[in-house]
């Protein structure tokens, strides 16, 4: 850089100036993009997001030995993080958070699939940050801390390592939040950001990255919990079958616009889901996530966990660092080969690494796939997956092994703007070209699902099949709210909240099962009830989990289903059903994060 330095005595107010006003500018131009009730924050919490910005210009300014240099590193970072919130809000429906800085490669493999509306202060936020960086380059002064000496600079920086080192701890262990009177919404962490600012609601959300135990959990008494839960345990009745191949699928934003509210159209979306009675089990499984986050409900079906502690969280990316029991190891224990199937990138959410933890064979992705298979918005077909699915399992190296197979869709996926397949849904009343679109992939969707039905209806093995949607899709605000009648959906009362969060599910089989319709529960009971349409043996954890279902037939981040067939939040539940939910979530933690015979094994692997 051809700059003039300044000398020692000469740091005069304009050159401090140059260092704080580009600091207000940050926080002005990143709430003005990213925040709608900036102007009713309060003003201390105004200069706390102007300290914290403050604070990383000055640690950039000890390492870097330069106010130029700093000004000109803080003013692009918080310039391109203010673009970072407002593309991912605008996407997905939910903030940026700290964890997506782990599920990166995520975002970055379906970013091509969305496309947003720029508003005139992200623009503003584009053009004043290009001129700003250009102006601090070729501003001609700068001021160093240490003109001559590599050990002090050295030094300075170690410094301000070892300062940063000591001051993680205390960002996570300390009650900094609580002293600035600052309450974390973790259910929905934009409030939070609306509320505190977004640079100190980020933070606070971020504290809660790591998994804690519940308050008051000791292995002793978790242990305790389990051995109880064995008193109350009940043998399976509902079939001796034992399929061959069982085929679990997690339908891509699979959702029941009906079930959330009134939606009006003059075709039927989903005939074959609705015409299935014969040997089927259906109705809507509660989630914890919406618009996104898909992988926590997979985790949900696949271990009987619940997300609802850390709805910021993903387990496979946070907090899998052993092996984990789930249903691979349940049926593996029963002689079953378990694969699974994603057509697309493998390494999404970290699922590669997951899935050899929980034990599955093989892992098939996007790569399996014939490059010329029919896609839509340049997503692998439901049609083209199921194809892949009844292939594998023709082509098992022998035709009695039991086989299991978890599948989770690609079709439709967000990014519902641009329609390349043509609208055969058309909503009425309600002109949404991106619900038309959603809806008729999703049209697409249940005529795949009648090819695979009807394809294993005669096979000559037992089969079982259960399939499940992970989310709602992300449409835009005037349309839900135009079907939850005139209310966006934040603003609902409870029983009505929680149909945004009940995706359609159903259990099939080609075998005799007891039909039943109209069934509420949560995903993290649905694979404990796959089980028992299989015959097989199931887990002491699955059992103990059928015997909560008894007290609490369905729940999630927002509340429960009761027994009197209402919603409660968690804060208004009884004592008995909070006893209840605390030694579920210690045995979660026990399944989570303890090592050895703590995690309890005999009583997650059958």
């Amino acid at each position: 850089m051809n700059t003039k330095a300044i000398k020692k005595g000469q740091f005069e107010l304009k050159h401090l100036l140059l260092i704080m006003i580009p600091d207000i500018w940050c926080f002005f131009i990143m709430e003005l993009v990213n925040n709608p009730d900036f102007f009713k924050m309060q003003w201390y919490y105004m200069i706390i997001n102007i300290a914290i910005i403050a604070a990383v210009n000055l640690i950039a300014m000890f390492w870097f030995n330069s106010v130029k240099r700093s000004v000109l590193f803080t003013h692009i970072f918080f310039s391109a993080l203010t673009i970072v919130f407002f593309i991912v809000y605008a996407e997905r429906g939910e903030p940026f958070q700290a964890i997506d800085i782990f599920s990166i490669g995520t975002a970055l493999t379906v970013a091509g699939s969305y496309s947003f509306r720029p508003t005139m202060p992200f623009i503003i936020d584009i053009v004043t940050g290009i001129g700003l960086t250009i102006f601090y380059t070729i501003f001609p002064y700068d001021y160093v801390l240490v003109r001559k000496g590599k050990l002090k600079k050295l030094l300075i920086r170690l410094g301000i390592a070892a300062f940063m080192v000591a001051l993680f701890p205390l960002y996570l262990n300390t009650e900094w939040n609580g002293a600035l009177d600052i309450t974390t919404d973790l259910f929905a962490p934009i409030k939070t950001y609306h509320e505190y600012g977004t640079t100190l609601g980020f933070l606070c959300v971020g504290k809660f990255m790591r998994l804690t135990p519940p308050d008051g959990y000791k292995a002793e008494k978790t242990e305790r919990i389990a051995r109880e839960s064995l008193s109350r345990r009940e043998p399976n009745t509902i079939t001796n079958v034992k399929p061959v191949n069982i085929i679990a699928i997690m339908n891509e934003s699979w959702a029941d616009l009906r079930y959330a509210g009134k939606l009006n159209t003059p075709d039927q979306i989903m005939p074959y889901y609705d015409s299935m009675k014969e040997n089927t089990i259906k109705g809507h499984t509660l989630v914890c996530i919406t618009g996104g986050g898909t992988a926590k409900t997979e985790y949900e079906f696949l271990t009987g966990n619940s997300v609802k502690r850390f709805p910021g969280m993903v387990p496979y990316v946070s907090y899998y660092t052993q092996k984990q029991y789930s249903l691979v190891s349940t049926l593996e224990a029963q002689g079953y080969r378990s694969v699974a199937m994603h057509p697309y990138k493998g390494s999404n959410w970290n699922r590669e690494a997951a899935y050899g933890l929980m034990g599955f064979n093989r892992f098939y992705t996007e790569k399996d796939f014939n490059k010329n298979v029919l896609k839509y918005h340049k997503h692998i077909s439901d049609q083209a997956n199921y194809e892949k699915i009844i292939e594998v399992i023709n082509n098992k190296k022998s035709k009695d092994q039991p086989f299991f197979l978890f599948d989770v869709t690609m079709q439709n996926h967000g990014g519902y703007s641009s329609n390349d397949i043509g609208c055969d849904i058309r909503t009425k009343n309600i002109m949404v070209s991106e619900a038309d679109h959603f809806l008729s992939l999703e049209k697409l969707s249940d005529k795949a699902l009648g090819y695979l039905i009807d394809y294993f209806k005669n096979y000559d093995e037992p089969t079982l099949i259960v399939m499940f949607g992970d989310h709602y899709p992300d449409l835009p605000d005037y349309f839900t709210t135009a079907v939850s009648g005139g209310k966006k959906i934040s603003d609902l009362p409870l029983n009505e909240k929680e149909r945004w969060y009940a995706t359609p599910f159903f259990i099939w089989a080609n075998y005799d099962i007891p039909e039943k319709e109209d069934v509420v529960t949560s995903t993290n009971y649905l694979g404990t009830m796959m089980l028992e349409c299989s015959g097989l043996e199931m887990s002491d954890y699955n059992y103990y989990l059928k015997d909560l279902q008894k007290s609490i037939p369905a729940l999630n981040h927002l509340g429960y289903l009761g027994n009197d067939g209402n919603y409660h939040s968690w804060k208004d539940a009884d004592p008995a059903i909070r006893q209840k939910e605390w030694e579920y979530e210690c045995l979660q933690y026990t399944d989570l994060k303890a090592h050895g015979n703590d995690r309890l094994p005999w009583f997650f692997k059958p």
